[in-house]
């Protein structure tokens, strides 16, 4: 091997870190973007963006230089949902009910061991709303209603161990969360302000398995001065109740369930209408 060359696995990490450079906000780089943003010379982004081109996962986008997404990369997202199967299917069904009726962007979030990532989301259609940038990412059980809406209903065992495994809280703070999540429990919603981005607001609400192991939350977020006392009252029912659907569609008609339908009781489960109608 090349004295000069990068070890094998620093070289795959860097590579991922440009594929990952790719998002809303630039859906087409240049390899010296692409330099800036890294700290890399530009033949270095230049070869990185090559080798990711020869596997698909990039291409060229029109004139030379310029470098998209490519279609390998549909798979790797068809990949990730389908392994949350019904979950994720019947979740983005009710969002779209949740979003209609809260006019707020609704969210679904997966728990994935001691943190969660937003799996989907349908936004807004208010031109100032809230948007995930960081679908698919790692975030803490702490930090916004979902994350709390989860921890909340873990078994009280893995709860208490993962408030015990954070170091940087003080058995006054942990004292503190574990009053909070108790809260929550007995409401059976979280909310939060600011928590991970400023002048947002977010109520949440857990979806649990058929076992009754939590899979995840449902939520709604947006700008907070639209979230009033009024709208609060109006919209936490709303949120209780879609999550209460998607645990009803997963237990009773994984395969069908369709909110749209409101064929009685036996049929697929009907969504959660409006609490002010």
């Amino acid at each position: 091997m090349n004295s000069t060359s990068p070890p094998p696995v620093q070289s795959v990490k860097r590579a991922l870190d440009v594929l990952f450079l790719f998002d809303d906000h630039e859906s087409v780089l240049t390899p010296a973007r692409a330099a800036t943003r890294l700290g890399l010379n530009r033949t270095t982004a230049w070869r990185y963006l090559q080798t990711l081109a020869s596997s698909g996962l990039v291409r060229e986008a029109g004139e030379t230089g310029r470098f998209a997404l490519g279609g390998r990369t549909v798979a790797l997202a068809d990949a990730y949902t389908r392994q949350w199967g019904e979950f994720g299917t019947v979740g983005g069904i009710a969002l779209v009910g949740l979003r209609d009726r809260t006019g707020e962007t609704a969210a679904l979030h997966i728990r994935q061991g001691w943190t969660r990532v937003v799996l989907r989301q349908v936004e807004s259609r208010h031109e100032l709303h809230r948007t995930y940038r960081d679908i698919g990412q790692p975030i803490s059980l702490l930090l916004g209603s979902p994350s709390l809406a989860i921890l909340s209903h873990l078994d009280p065992g893995e709860r208490t161990a993962y408030l015990q495994a954070r170091t940087d809280l003080d058995a006054r703070a942990r004292a503190a969360v574990e009053s909070q999540l108790a809260e929550i429990r007995t409401l059976g919603y979280a909310t939060s302000e600011s928590h991970r981005a400023a002048n947002l607001a977010s109520i949440a609400a857990p979806v649990r398995d058929p076992a009754g192991a939590v899979l995840g939350a449902l939520n709604i977020t947006g700008p907070d001065h639209r979230f009033t006392p009024e709208a609060r009252r109006e919209w936490v029912p709303e949120v209780i109740a879609s999550a209460r659907w998607v645990e009803h569609a997963l237990r009773e008609h994984p395969a069908e369930a369709d909110p749209a339908s409101t064929d009685g009781a036996d049929s697929a489960p009907t969504a959660p209408t409006s609490q002010t109608d």
